[in-house]
């Protein structure tokens, strides 16, 4: 792994079951990607991450604005129901950020939608071979596959979607994978010499 020139984020989120947008793609909830271990690991910064859930305004990063090539966030998203300055005060402190994470409960009959089109998403359980191989989803960068024998899960809308993967020494894999309409749906890709 000393030849490993990308970048891993570690995402703090504040709800942790926010849902994480990876240049306009769902990837997951954040957190999934909380710990050293679970971290987003990338080929480079030229990402955007876009943390969203209902009740809550949505937050922007830009990864190219980072230097580091291991990335913490701390991101705390704001309510839209209380006003910007309630916000500032209320969320720094640690004993509002559990009353902010019991908030949604009086709230989900609005989140049960929510819930709704979750369920509409395919978990796809995604192994590759070999490891640090880069991923790509209808031409957009994903990131790299585990460490091998491990898998990642995506989760996506039913639908067509072009698979590429690509490691030097290897040849390329391209493929259209249809996603069905289901609870799960497994995914190998096996790069030849």
């Amino acid at each position: 792994m000393d030849d490993y020139n990308g970048v891993s984020v570690v995402m703090r989120v504040n709800p942790d079951d926010a849902d994480v947008l990876l240049n306009g793609r769902l990837i997951g909830a954040a957190y999934e990607f909380s710990s050293a271990g679970a971290a987003l690991r990338l080929a480079s910064r030229q990402n955007e991450l876009v943390f969203k859930k209902r009740g809550f305004r949505e937050e922007a990063i830009d990864l190219r604005t980072y230097s580091s090539r291991h990335i913490t966030l701390k991101v705390v998203l704001q309510s839209e129901s209380s006003p910007d300055s309630e916000a500032e005060i209320a969320l720094p402190e640690g004993p509002p950020a559990y009353e902010a994470k019991s908030e949604p409960t009086p709230v989900q009959p609005d989140e049960k939608p929510l819930t709704v089109e979750q369920e509409s998403l395919t978990e796809v359980t995604l192994t590759v071979i070999p490891e640090e191989t880069a991923v790509y989803i209808d031409g957009k960068f994903w990131g790299l596959a585990p460490a091998e024998g491990k898998s990642a899960i995506l989760r996506l809308p039913p639908g067509k979607y072009d698979f590429a993967a690509f490691k030097p020494g290897f040849r390329i894999y391209s493929k259209e994978v249809t996603v069905p309409k289901q609870d799960a749906f497994t995914l190998a890709i096996a790069l030849q010499k």
